[in-house]
């Protein structure tokens, strides 16, 4: 049986959890469950490690460019003082992770350390090194996490404010940060794909 004051905890989580805007818990929660490969109810360095061996198989990557994205995903997976998301990756309970990405959205060193992490996501990604992602290179990171293809092209289209038919970096960051930050019901922004329903 659980005490008291664990209880407390967590009856004050789930209060607080009940004043987050649902479209935004759809999302962080769907973020947390793609990033979550082996389903363990949070996102370790395998999981992650995971991830980066599915973006070199999918997008048939060796040398320089696997070797790019196993250091990329390496050092996300490491939090470290210059990755400071560790008040998100520290916590294991789906209520905790959810409060933690809610209290630290709008920190602006998080989000710098949420931009180097995507930047260089991105730049893994763009593996030729063209600094932009054609649908075709974009598919990579979008089957790398099993997302639903039939919504590919509505999120590449979402991304693609310029509609140049392709995602540049700052259009790449500019969809994640939207995101995680974005509280409106009405966005469209599906950045780890279709919205899990709670």
């Amino acid at each position: 049986m659980a005490d008291k004051s664990e209880n407390s905890f967590d009856d004050e989580l789930v209060s607080e959890i009940r004043q987050l805007p649902n479209v935004w818990l759809k999302k962080i929660i769907t973020a947390i469950f793609v990033w979550d490969l082996d389903k363990d109810g949070h996102t370790g360095y395998d999981d992650i490690m995971d991830v980066a061996d599915k973006v070199i198989n999918i997008g048939n990557l060796n040398g320089k460019s696997a070797d790019d994205v196993i250091e990329c995903f390496r050092d996300l997976a490491s939090h470290t003082s210059d990755n400071p998301p560790t008040e998100v990756f520290r916590v294991t309970s789906l209520s905790e992770q959810l409060v933690a990405v809610w209290r630290t959205k709008d920190n602006p060193s998080l989000r710098e350390s949420r931009g180097k992490i995507y930047s260089r996501m991105f730049q893994a990604i763009d593996f030729n090194a063209n600094g932009f992602l054609t649908f075709d290179k974009y598919l990579v990171f979008w089957n790398a996490f099993k997302l639903d293809r039939r919504f590919a092209r509505m999120q590449f289209d979402f991304m693609d404010t310029d509609q140049d038919g392709k995602i540049s970096d700052e259009e790449f960051l500019k969809a994640h940060v939207d995101y995680i930050e974005n509280t409106n019901d009405g966005t469209l922004n599906r950045f780890f794909g279709p919205l899990i329903n709670y």
